[in-house]
């Protein structure tokens, strides 16, 4: 039979083992909530990109459109904004979409750029 310090110390030996183990879940759980944010950002990044290539507008109007900001997207109970940004003094012209999470005044999320030359 077991005596009462032997289930003791198997207890401790168990409970030092879990301790990094439960941690490890935690990261885990952590980080794939970090790349569902990230595929989010990636898909409204992609979808402002393709709206302004897609667009049938020269590339003096793009410039007159200027700074668009989105109204907020909720996805992932989260809300998401856009914004482009078009730099008029760039050769070919360049389009930048900025990809915030729950404000506009927070860091983005994702950056990209684009050239357009229509």
């Amino acid at each position: 039979g077991f005596t009462f310090i032997e289930i003791l110390l198997a207890l401790l030996i168990l409970s030092v083992a879990a301790v990094p183990l439960m941690r490890m879940f935690a990261v885990g759980i952590e980080q794939a909530g970090a790349v569902d944010d990230l595929r989010t950002a990636l898909d409204l990044g992609r979808e402002e990109v393709e709206k302004i290539k897609n667009l049938a507008l020269t590339e003096e109007q793009i410039k007159q459109m200027g700074t668009v900001v989105s109204p907020p997207i909720v996805l992932n109970r989260t809300v998401w904004y856009t914004a482009r940004m078009v730099d008029p003094n760039a050769v070919p012209l360049q389009v930048t979409v900025y990809v915030f999470r729950d404000s506009l005044t927070a860091r983005p999320v994702l950056s990209l750029v684009t050239a357009v030359s229509k």
